[in-house]
């Protein structure tokens, strides 16, 4: 059988997106057999329409996907906002742990736009390169655009969701807002589920399935938006607020004065240890707060309050037990200035200076 040709598929493919318009919705054998073509051939066409956003499948018929009414306006951009772009792409990659093929095809269609009007497209080709060396996850693909199509056109989903603890469950989701964490490289929706019958934070990595639903939903007025995560330092959230107050070391000082931390009043001077930094959150939970707090190491110790700290104490002992130090430290002879240095060096992590 002789190959057929780019342009025949493609006349192929706009009839079938005209016969759609037509009838609304067909299945795949009614589709072939108003267009005399084999169904295997028209799954083919229908697959890449759907890759493309154009069609959309419920249950065993296809229609036009309603996403291509909503067409944006040229985008336009100078040098400047090309590389803002490029900055907010390569954040996406860099914390995305699985292939995004959608994510992917965008860079593609981005680079080929810059290089054309600004001649540095190979930025966004090489993050679309990067980004499809990831391990290959089509559940969390498809989970991810049925979750986009949900939000951009307010209709539920079904979700079969595995909590961290607890049992799997399936509920009817209202997506109100997606957000991405870069603690554990992951993304959450927010939004109501019926289980519970209220708002609800689901890890799309727990996602098991995602089913796209007829029924659709309107955000109530009394939702704020991203304004629902003011309080939050990465993605928990709450109107009750926590003050965390922590003092840093001189070695990481000015690192931690280097940025604007969200959540955060201005650091200070400590005014207990001179060459220490103090530094003030106000956040509604410090679940994720605290793997933020752990990067610092011994260079940093919570103030307050004090269950954190507490639990900080706890975390400290469990890791001097894990890595032996109950076992391998002997404790210093007093009379020997060099033996008390020696370990006073290895508590500080630090090598002792010869002489």
């Amino acid at each position: 059988m002789s190959r057929v040709s780019d342009a025949t598929t493609q006349e192929r493919k706009d009839r079938v997106l005209s016969l759609l318009r037509q009838e609304g919705e067909l299945n795949e054998n009614e589709i072939a057999t108003h267009l005399n073509l084999d169904r295997r051939t028209v799954n083919n066409y229908l697959r890449d329409l759907d890759y493309d956003g154009k069609v959309e499948k419920e249950g065993v018929h296809w229609r036009l996907s309603s996403l291509r009414a909503l067409v944006p306006r040229k985008l336009t951009l100078d040098a400047e906002q090309a590389v803002i772009l490029y900055l907010a792409i390569r954040l996406f990659v860099k914390q995305s742990d699985r292939r995004v093929e959608t994510a992917e095809t965008l860079l593609m269609n981005l680079a080929n736009i810059v290089t054309d009007d600004l001649g540095a497209g190979s930025y966004f080709s090489q993050a679309a390169t990067e980004l499809g060396a990831r391990p290959e996850d089509e559940a969390h693909h498809d989970t991810l655009r049925i979750l986009a199509r949900a939000l951009i056109q307010k209709r539920k989903v079904e979700i079969v969701y595995e909590p961290y603890r607890g049992h799997e469950f399936r509920t009817i989701f209202s997506p109100y807002l997606l957000e991405p964490s870069g603690i554990g490289f992951a993304t959450y929706v927010i939004g109501h589920s019926s289980i519970v019958g209220k708002l609800r934070t689901y890890k799309v990595e727990r996602i098991h399935s995602a089913r796209l639903l007829r029924d659709s939903f309107e955000i109530p007025d009394t939702f704020p938006g991203l304004d629902l995560l003011k309080n939050a330092f990465s993605i928990y959230y709450g109107d009750d607020i926590t003050e965390v107050v922590l003092r840093f070391s001189p070695e990481v000082a000015r690192r931690v004065q280097e940025t604007n931390w969200r959540t955060a009043t201005a650091s200070q001077p400590d005014p207990e240890k001179p060459n220490h930094l103090r530094l003030t959150f106000h956040v509604a939970d410090t679940t994720d707060l605290k793997p933020w707090i752990r990067t610092w190491g011994a260079n940093v110790e919570v103030l307050a309050p004090a269950a954190l700290r507490d639990e900080m104490v706890d975390e400290a002992r469990a890791l001097a037990t894990l890595y032996g130090w109950h076992v391998t430290h002997v404790a210093p002879d007093g009379a020997d200035p060099l033996d008390l240095k020696d370990s006073l060096a290895r508590l500080m992590n630090k090598r002792p200076h010869n002489g």
